[in-house]
């Protein structure tokens, strides 16, 4: 009795960590894309969808950081800085999300109107095409808007004072993907997002780029030991965004891709490498401020204090 007891119980640590290493980027794929083929069908349904995909996989990513984590010293953080990117993220939930997604973008559409009569949009946008086929149109095009503004609030100063907040902490873990500025999630929805409307990209599919976004994001700054492989070559994974956050003399600006690597690619400034940088963060070193307020701040004072490497 004893011995089918052993048999028939849940599965060891070293079988857990083998799942989560080699599975758990794969199965957050499919679930994004198990949810889009959903939204597809019933686009009423994109709150909730959006939302359900999100927690699933901020729970797969918290498990694969407690069972395989990259770096065991960046699972410990200080109670201030979790307050601090938790505030963010309800912050872009309750605010800037839906300021972006129920105000400026129907106001991008609504402006087109005088010019292509109703429904929004310029009408340069392939619609006629199968929906796999826009959905990687808009991708492409979103990313290319999304490439530059991010290059941009790399070098100009004031810019960086407002994106160097997402950059201060010196560990990277799922939660740091919601430390960001409003100003910052509003600047970087509308150079992709906001293009897309303006063309006449039909609502199902940005809605479908958002969800997918959404999962890659929560995965691309997992303190996780994930197994990506050839993925790191079209998405912008843990892998590859750990050098993005790369601080110190001589680190590189690389890898500002959201969802997809093309441009990076495209622009000479895609990178992968073995393991991570010794150090993340920013150049002015680990931020002393306790407060959500208190830490955009900081940002912009180290910003025009010094320069970005």
């Amino acid at each position: 009795m004893h011995a089918l007891d052993q048999n028939t119980s849940t599965p060891s640590v070293p079988t857990l960590q083998f799942l989560l290493r080699w599975f758990a980027w794969p199965f957050g794929l499919a679930l994004a894309a198990v949810a889009a083929w959903l939204l597809n069908d019933d686009p009423a349904r994109a709150m909730p969808l959006q939302m359900a995909t999100m927690v699933t996989a901020v729970l797969l990513v918290v498990l694969a950081e407690r069972i395989v984590p990259f770096r065991r010293e960046w699972q410990r953080g200080g109670r201030s800085e979790r307050r601090t990117n938790l505030t963010s993220m309800m912050v872009l939930m309750a605010l800037a999300d839906p300021l972006v997604k129920r105000g400026l973008l129907p106001l991008i559409a609504s402006a087109t109107v005088p010019f292509v009569g109703a429904g929004g949009g310029f009408g340069w946008f392939p619609t006629h095409w199968p929906i796999v086929a826009q959905l990687l149109v808009a991708a492409v095009i979103a990313e290319f808007g999304q490439y530059w503004m991010h290059r941009a609030a790399h070098n100009a100063r004031w810019m960086w004072g407002v994106h160097g907040f997402h950059h201060n902490p010196t560990r990277i873990y799922w939660l740091n993907g919601f430390r960001v500025n409003p100003l910052n999630m509003i600047w970087h929805q509308l150079a992709g997002l906001g293009v897309l409307v303006a063309i006449g990209t039909p609502p199902v599919v940005v809605q479908m780029l958002i969800l997918i976004g959404t999962v890659v994001v929560v995965f691309q700054h997992a303190n996780a030991d994930l197994r990506f492989g050839r993925w790191n070559l079209v998405f912008g994974t843990a892998d590859l965004h750990r050098w993005h956050h790369a601080t110190g003399r001589g680190a590189p600006q690389v890898n500002f891709g959201t969802v997809l690597m093309l441009w990076d690619q495209v622009f000479g400034t895609y990178r992968i490498g073995q393991g991570a940088p010794r150090c993340v963060g920013v150049d002015a070193g680990a931020p002393c401020a306790s407060g959500y307020l208190s830490g955009m701040n900081e940002a912009m004072r180290n910003a025009l204090r010094v320069t970005k490497a």
